[in-house]
C-alpha cells in the first residue's frame, strides 16, 4: 500500500494531541477506528524508548537508520503500529523517533527530510506551525510521550477533537492544511 500524505489535500485538516498515558492513547485509537478511521488516517510519533516501554518487539531490524521497523506486538498499540507498517514508518535519523502513518510521506517527500531539519523541520513541513512543532519536539524527548496526528475531513473536526479531549490528550490543536 502506498503511503498517503494528507498534508495538502483539500477538504482535510489535521488534529494533533500529545498523550502521556498508554491507556488514553489506546482508547483514542480504538475510538477512532470504531468511527471508521484507518491506519492511513492516523500518524503516531514516539521515541524508540517509549515504544519499547509499551510494546515488546518480536522482530526488529537493525538496518541503517530510516529503515522500516519490523513486526510489533502488544495490544492495540501493536495492532496500530503493525497496521501502520503497511502505510509506512521510519526512524528519523539523529532523533531516535519512530514515525508511523501518513506523515511519513511528508518526511520523505522532497527537501524536508530529517537530515535537513530533524523532527522540527519535518513537523513544520507536514503543516504543523513552527511553535507547535518546537513544543512537540521537546515533549517527545520525555519518556512515555506519544504524539497522534489524525487526518480528518473538515466536517468531522469538531467530533474528532472531542474524541481527543475525552481521552485526555494534551495540547490538542487543529491544523489547517
Amino acid at each position: 500500500m502506498a503511503t498517503r500524505n494528507f498534508q495538502h489535500k483539500e477538504g482535510y485538516e489535521q488534529i494533533s494531541g500529545l498523550f502521556s498515558s498508554y491507556q488514553d492513547f489506546t482508547d483514542l485509537i480504538e475510538s477512532l477506528t470504531r468511527r471508521g478511521y484507518k491506519e492511513d488516517d492516523i500518524s503516531v510519533l514516539m521515541t524508540e524508548r517509549t515504544r519499547s516501554q509499551y510494546i515488546a518487539p518480536q522482530e526488529n531490524t537493525k538496518a541503517p537508520e530510516g529503515a522500516t521497523v519490523g513486526s510489533l506486538s502488544g495490544g492495540v498499540l501493536g495492532l496500530v503500529l503493525g497496521g501502520l507498517t503497511l502505510v509506512g514508518n521510519i526512524i528519523l535519523p539523529g532523533t531516535g523517533l519512530l514515525v508511523a502513518g501518513p506523515l511519513v510521506g511528508a518526511l520523505t517527500a522532497g527537501a524536508i527530510g530529517a537530515a535537513t531539519g530533524g523532527l522540527l523541520g519535518a513537523l513544520v513541513g507536514a503543516g504543523i506551525p513552527e511553535h507547535e512543532a518546537k513544543f512537540f519536539e521537546e515533549a517527545l524527548k520525555q519518556e512515555g510521550q506519544i504524539l497522534v496526528v489524525a487526518h480528518v475531513m473538515k466536517d468531522h473536526v469538531k467530533e474528532v477533537k472531542a474524541v481527543f479531549e475525552r481521552h485526555n490528550a494534551n495540547r490538542i490543536k487543529v491544523h489547517k492544511t
